[in-house]
């Protein structure tokens, strides 16, 4: 089977890019749909929807954009580059509570109602995830926080700490540019630069960051746990973007501006469509499951059930509602970056 027609659970990302653009890489989740040349993939060896949609996150994140843009010399983010990427301990990642978060972010779709019933337990859903629809992260408000949120993890996961933050995203604090000779070409000064700096997507991932290490301080240094609190707090709803923010207090900021608290989320709009909440949680996930059995057959739907009960008593591995791999294999070096 050619990559290109691969139908199974996979990391897409574009293959054309720039290390002068906004962003170098630009990644996603994908199943089921093939791809022209300039998108190229990536499948994870076992749990496969797992770590497809992990994986995507990591490839979209800040902290790998930065390294993948200090090495790209072309437009093509060839397979050299992109196999010899750093990657963090995958345990630092593959964490329910994250899976949560980039099932709100990446798959706010019917077309994906398989992965949010494989990758969510229906008896122990996080109460961001109470309710199918209202989970979606869609709005602006929604998506800021959630992207802020996830690439503050990822940076944690690689180890980072805020000095190292705090140069990652140098030169997006200003309120007005100065002349791009002034700026580094390969900043992510360029990420949201038609927006006050509140309200950019570099700058509210420092903030998130900053919540984030202090949660891992309070749990004496432990990361892992620190994690779990930062995405379970304000009763379960994770990390929140603040109502006001002030520049300096993060050593951000190079005006008298940046002294004073600035509104953020009452500029960005509801967090939630009237749409999104039309429905009660028991309706929203029996319609779910409604999208689930349509696009797999009832034969096929009732597997996945058993499946994902399989799953979890340990006698599989999860790899629903997708076709056994050829038997002639994948080329093992395009499987290289999970293994």
């Amino acid at each position: 089977m050619s990559k290109k027609t691969e139908q199974s659970s996979k990391i897409a990302y574009m293959r054309i890019s720039s290390s002068t653009n906004s962003r170098t890489t630009i990644s996603s989740y994908l199943r089921g749909f093939p791809a022209g040349d300039s998108v190229f993939f990536f499948v994870p060896n076992d749990n496969i929807q797992r770590k497809s949609l992990l994986g995507a996150g990591l490839l979209s994140s800040l902290v790998l954009d930065v390294v993948l843009r200090q090495r790209l010399g072309g437009l093509n983010m060839s397979e050299f580059v992109m196999v010899e990427a750093p990657l963090p301990n995958w345990d630092a990642i593959a964490k329910p509570c994250v899976t949560t978060l980039l099932l709100l972010l990446n798959l706010p779709s019917r077309c994906h109602a398989l992965e949010w019933i494989s990758l969510l337990d229906s008896r122990q859903r996080p109460r961001k995830a109470s309710e199918w629809k209202s989970s979606w992260a869609v709005s602006p408000l929604s998506r800021l926080e959630t992207k802020a949120a996830f690439d503050a993890v990822a940076t944690a996961a690689f180890g980072l700490e805020r000095q190292d933050v705090l140069r990652l995203i140098d030169q997006c604090d200003f309120a007005v540019l100065p002349p791009s000779s002034r700026l580094n070409p390969k900043g992510f000064w360029r990420v949201d630069k038609d927006k006050p700096p509140e309200l950019r997507h570099t700058v509210l991932t420092l903030v998130a960051f900053h919540d984030l290490q202090q949660h891992i301080d309070a749990a004496g240094g432990d990361r892992d746990a620190g994690i779990e609190s930062f995405l379970n707090q304000n009763d379960g709803e994770g990390w929140l973007l603040p109502e006001t923010l002030r520049l300096a207090d993060y050593g951000l900021g190079h005006d008298e501006r940046a002294k004073e608290h600035q509104p953020v989320t009452s500029r960005l709009g509801p967090r939630f469509y009237d749409w999104q909440l039309a429905q009660g949680a028991e309706e929203s996930w029996r319609e779910c499951h409604l999208h689930a059995r349509n696009l797999l057959g009832e034969a096929g739907y009732q597997k996945l059930l058993a499946d994902i009960e399989a799953e979890k008593s340990g006698e599989l591995t999860l790899r629903v509602a997708e076709p056994e791999p050829p038997a002639y294999g994948e080329p093992a070096r395009e499987r290289g970056l999970f293994d």
